[in-house]
């Protein structure tokens, strides 16, 4: 239908044909359905308007610059632990014991040690002794160290105590010792980086126009206008449904002809660092079938406790956990004495610019805050949680690459790409939308690793 003042009308086709190789903001979507994915790992200001624009902006961690790779299919950081050095003793000495106080022991590793330094053998049960010592020689086999002992399960050690070591006991660097006019010889500590890489994942999908729809004509520019965009808005909604799947399910898959390109994300994560903890499993013999409320409350608090304490976390930053519908009705269920309403939850922090509210856990180590993720829901049929420490993950986006043939250069940005897709069918006319992203996780090496996954939380 024509406008018979200007005769101007509008189609479908010249509508889509305008944004062809652009980029569509990828907020308006994000806001209005996954707004957990916004306030987790995205750069909320950035999003929310203060600083507008089509692409989003990746939150900075602090300590981390992360780069892509060489082959260009995944991106890489280096990842640390920002406790000092630590090991654990590699032989077992059961019934050792020391001659002037001194004693010989075998470590995983030693390099990290020096002469005059502090050192505390954490007790082991009943198999590995509270034992406090000072650094007399470091081998170079890179594993034995001689040690003066000062006290053994927290009493002054005699010149030939005896004492037990575990393998697998845990030994922690104090200080280094000096006197007045004593040469400096502790050497400079470095950082023990560790490398991480997570594979791009595509996130794209197709959308076709037959020729009558592309040709139907609007009498307004708006009409057609809306009737692309509902077409869009849709797809880009189904694929950030899939971007949500794959924060909890993507395993790290390199390129393959069989298996696609996956990012790495947290239950890959949680299982790599051995904290998949089930409360109900009776396989499990650190999280043993939860028979009790205090019990499942205990175990809980625990989880949360070592996440708290993790090498990679301030004291003072909140713990955030990612839940389900089931977690949040569970966690509501437990009686008074071990936490239930106003007690346990306070429903008091708003994320202003996301409109977002967050109830918000008290506990004797800190804030906890719990994030409800509907496709938790989805993916499993138990109450479940991932404790997520928020200033150390973010998504990084490949930034997609165009072509200006007039000015001979090539652009790149991080926003979603819409794409015109040449075939041979006159009848149709196909478009491409795509993005690319991986998970950038830091702290995972960290002593007490953050990363958690709780299966089972129930009320009993």
């Amino acid at each position: 239908m024509a406008n018979l003042e200007t005769w101007a009308t509008y189609t479908l086709g010249g509508v889509l044909e305008e944004i062809v190789g652009k980029n569509l903001r990828i907020f308006p979507i994000m806001f209005k359905q996954f707004k957990h994915l916004a306030y987790c790992f995205f750069d909320i200001k950035q999003l929310s308007g203060e600083n507008p624009g089509y692409t989003v902006a990746p939150k900075d961690i602090p300590g981390i610059e992360p780069s892509i790779t060489v082959d260009g299919y995944s991106v890489k950081w280096l990842d640390y632990n920002t406790f000092d050095f630590t090991t654990t003793v590699k032989t077992a000495q059961a019934s050792g014991t020391l001659s002037s106080n001194v004693a010989t022991i075998v470590l995983k590793d030693n390099s990290g040690f020096a002469v005059n330094d502090t050192v505390y053998f954490k007790q082991y049960g009943t198999t590995g002794y509270d034992i406090d010592w000072t650094i007399q020689e470091v081998n170079a086999d890179g594993e034995t160290v001689k040690v003066y002992v000062h006290t053994i399960n927290g009493a002054a050690a005699t010149a030939s105590a005896s004492f037990k070591v575990a393998a697998g006991q845990e030994v922690v660097r104090g200080f280094w010792k000096r006197n007045d006019n004593d040469e400096i010889s502790r050497p400079a500590s470095v950082y023990s980086y560790k490398e991480y890489q997570s594979y791009i994942q595509h996130f794209s999908r197709r959308i076709t126009f037959t020729k009558a729809e592309l040709n139907k004509e609007y009498k307004y520019e708006g009409e057609a206008k809306n009737e692309a965009t509902k077409r869009l808005n849709y797809n880009i909604w189904v694929m950030f449904q899939e971007i949500n799947k794959a924060l909890y399910k993507g395993k790290n898959i390199a390129p393959g002809v069989n298996d696609k390109m996956e990012m790495l994300w947290l239950e890959e994560i949680c299982r790599q660092v051995s904290n998949i903890h089930d409360f109900e499993s009776t396989a499990n013999d650190a999280w043993a079938a939860a028979t009790t409320e205090g019990m499942m409350m205990d175990y809980f608090y625990k989880v949360i406790e070592e996440a708290q304490q993790s090498g990679a976390i301030a004291s003072n930053d909140t713990i955030t956990l990612l839940v389900n519908d089931a977690f949040l009705t569970e966690l509501g269920r437990f009686r008074e004495g071990y936490g239930t309403g106003a007690s346990l939850i306070r429903y008091d922090k708003v994320v202003d610019k996301l409109d977002m509210v967050l109830p918000t856990m008290a506990t004797i180590y800190g804030d906890v805050e719990l994030v409800r993720d509907p496709m938790l829901n989805v993916l499993y049929n138990y109450p479940v949680a991932f404790t997520l420490p928020k200033a150390l993950v973010k998504l990084w986006t490949r930034e997609n690459q165009e072509f200006n043939p007039k000015g001979w250069i090539t652009r790149a940005d991080q926003s979603i790409k819409f794409y015109d897709v040449i075939t041979n069918l006159r009848e149709q006319k196909s478009y491409d939308i795509e993005w690319e992203c991986g998970m950038i996780a830091g702290g995972i090496s960290a002593k007490q690793s953050p990363y958690h996954m709780i299966k089972n939380f129930k009320h009993k």
